[in-house]
């Protein structure tokens, strides 16, 4: 990996990452050390990324304005005006499912009692209703419920299929980047040795040059021979 990363070319002219000169060269399933430059460099690129692919056309301008007051009845602005103002709910009014008598302080008042007779026939139909409703239920909603269960458990089986295979699939091109980049990786670790080798070769044969060349030195001047003479001597045989 290069410690200096080259530019990041894309659509939109010159940017400022392109000008830092930005190449993000990693191998996630090799590379773990990470830092927080890192990271703010990843963020900025998908920043980058967001801005240079971002939709032109609106696909909503043939629809009308919507309307979002339109399903706002008295009632909701009412108890939204309440919540606003945080005030308590009232209490339910639970006088119709009791059957007090009229009192027999204020004597017979027809009225009152036309009331509770109301009242009463009321809460009977509701009994009435309660039991045919439970008599259709001991009925057919054993049955009903049964078929529904088993449609459900149908539905839930293809959606865990079908999120099955979508795991698979991506556990499959996980797979398939790790195989590609602990290849890359392989490939790269054995470019860095022989660029490495290479390097230490060279450095080998330059200690020897130089080894040498201080050899002829003290050869030469032991010899007491002249180094101008023995040039002129190699040209002459070269």
């Amino acid at each position: 990996m290069s410690d200096k990363p080259l530019a990041l070319t894309g659509p939109g002219g010159a940017s400022q990452l392109q000008d830092e000169q930005v190449l993000v060269d990693a191998l996630p399933y090799l590379d773990t050390e990470y830092n927080e430059t890192d990271r703010q460099l990843a963020r900025n690129l998908v920043e980058h990324e967001c801005k240079t692919f971002r939709p032109t056309k609106n696909y909503l301008t043939h629809l009308p304005v919507p309307d979002y007051d339109a399903f706002l009845t008295p009632c909701m602005l009412k108890e939204m005006s309440r919540m606003k103002k945080k005030e308590e709910m009232g209490k339910l009014d639970m006088s119709r499912c009791e059957l007090p008598p009229p009192s027999a302080v204020k004597g017979v008042d027809r009225k009152l009692w036309a009331k509770v007779l109301r009242n009463a026939k009321a809460q009977n139909e509701h009994l009435m209703l309660r039991q045919i409703n439970l008599e259709l239920m001991d009925e057919y909603a054993a049955e009903n419920y049964l078929q529904r269960n088993k449609a459900m458990e149908q539905i839930l089986t293809e959606a865990e299929k079908e999120l099955r295979s979508t795991r698979d699939a991506i556990m499959e091109i996980h797979a398939s980047r790790k195989m590609a980049q602990l290849k890359a990786g392989d490939k790269v670790k054995q470019l860095e040795q022989s660029w490495v080798s290479m390097v230490t070769n060279n450095y080998k044969m330059e200690l020897e040059n130089r080894q040498m060349e201080s050899d002829n030195a003290k050869q030469i001047k032991r010899l007491k021979l002249d180094p101008a003479k023995l040039e002129d001597k190699e040209d002459l045989e070269n």
